[in-house]
């Protein structure tokens, strides 16, 4: 079925007036003629009858009205639906980030640029930064924001199953600085000898984050620049079940000062320093390019960086 056609016979069978329909589409009464014409011989029958001057839709015309009204309706939501995500009024944006940053910092992230943008539905993801990353090429998520651009040469790709060479670098704006604090139980014994070194760190069991954390990368670095190794006792992707180790005085900690204001304040858990020894982990915003950012996505950015510089 042709849709211009359908078109034709829309307008023709609301004003049921040829003349009247092809003023309203801008062509001449015989175009209306024809194309109508042209739509019976297509679906194999009469759609008008005509009595004197006068036409009325057959039962075969009333029936494809109906249907011919709902589809011209839903074009009309269509292009609504369209313009609104083109002027940020309606759509979807699909975040991915880590467990700790959607626990501690994205919730007022999102309810802000929620109170901007209300017709816009935000989808979060958690996982590490390395699965954050890789979530942007499985085309899972648009932006992904991490405590690191760094990832290897490779990607698990979710359709094939198979390893897939990044494509190309990805774009990452700088976002902030989270700082990487030592914890443990105030009973602790390292809470008792505070300060220690990185050295002495090694005789005591640490609870360390997974592969792929931005926060153990931090961490292991600064061990294997002193070419130390940490004793690890536990590994684990939730910083509330560390927390919650933590707070049992199993073994210490690397979290991020965000991820542990509460607890330090409350006495539950003490920050320990490491003599002469400072770590940090750099916040980014992350996609694959410019060129392929939404609107949504462009505006989620720019409400994120204004709102943070405040």
């Amino acid at each position: 079925m042709n849709f211009n056609h359908l078109r034709v016979f829309y307008e023709s069978a609301k004003e049921l007036n040829f003349s009247r329909a092809a003023e309203r589409l801008l062509i001449s009464q015989p175009a209306v003629s024809i194309q109508i014409k042209q739509l019976e011989e297509v679906l194999q029958v009469k759609l008008f009858n005509k009595i004197g001057n006068k036409i009325f839709l057959s039962g075969a015309g009333k029936l494809l009205l109906e249907y011919a009204q709902r589809i011209f309706e839903l074009e009309t939501e269509a292009e609504k639906a369209v313009n609104d995500v083109k002027e940020v009024k309606k759509g979807t944006l699909h975040i991915g980030t880590t467990k700790t940053y959607a626990r501690y910092l994205m919730p007022n992230y999102i309810s802000h640029f929620h109170a901007l943008y209300p017709g816009i539905s935000i989808h979060l993801s958690e996982g590490s930064s390395l699965e954050m990353i890789q979530s942007l090429f499985n085309m899972q998520n648009e932006l992904a924001i991490v405590a690191s651009a760094e990832y290897p040469k490779s990607f698990h790709t979710i359709a094939s199953g198979k390893e897939t060479e990044y494509p190309k670098p990805l774009h990452s704006i700088a976002f902030g600085k989270e700082e990487v604090l030592l914890v443990a139980s105030p009973d602790h014994i390292l809470a008792k000898k505070d300060p220690v070194t990185m050295k002495e760190l090694t005789d005591f069991p640490l609870v360390m984050r997974e592969e792929g954390s931005a926060i153990r990368k931090a961490v292991m670095d600064k061990f294997r620049k002193m070419h130390l190794t940490p004793a690890i006792l536990f590994e684990a992707n939730n910083p509330e079940f560390i927390k919650e180790l933590l707070g049992k005085g199993e073994g210490a900690s690397f979290i991020v000062r965000s991820a542990v204001q509460k607890e330090l304040s409350q006495g539950i858990l003490k920050e320990i320093t490491i003599s002469g020894v400072s770590i940090a982990i750099n916040t980014n915003i992350v996609y694959i390019n410019e060129e392929s950012l939404s609107k949504i996505a462009r505006a989620f950015i720019e409400t994120l960086l204004s709102w943070h510089s405040e």
